[in-house]
């Protein structure tokens, strides 16, 4: 799974979002919940769902991250950020307090 990561993880420093999810997506179904790199993946997804204007689907994976593990970061990053996006700036702020 890690190597779908990079994967993914290289196409969205490449820009290609679209390519990016799929990896991500195929990652996270071959993942079960309690796999600790499952939040990465979902967070790592909203990210690329973000770039594409995709903030409700972004919103919906880093909720997902954040019950599976409380303390991922980049969960809150992705979810504050999609908040943001959406002109909630006090949701988005309050995500990171």
């Amino acid at each position: 799974m890690n190597a779908i990561n990079e994967e993914a993880v290289a196409l969205s420093g490449e820009d290609k979002h679209e390519e990016a999810i799929e990896k991500y997506t195929k990652a996270i179904a071959g993942s079960e919940d309690a796999s600790p790199i499952l939040p990465v993946f979902l967070a790592n997804r909203a990210h690329s769902l973000i770039s594409l204007e995709k903030l409700d689907e972004a919103i919906a994976d880093c909720s997902r991250a954040q019950v599976l593990e409380p303390k991922c970061l980049i969960a809150w990053v992705a979810h504050s950020k999609a908040y943001a996006y959406k002109g909630k700036l006090g949701q988005a702020l309050d995500l990171l307090r």
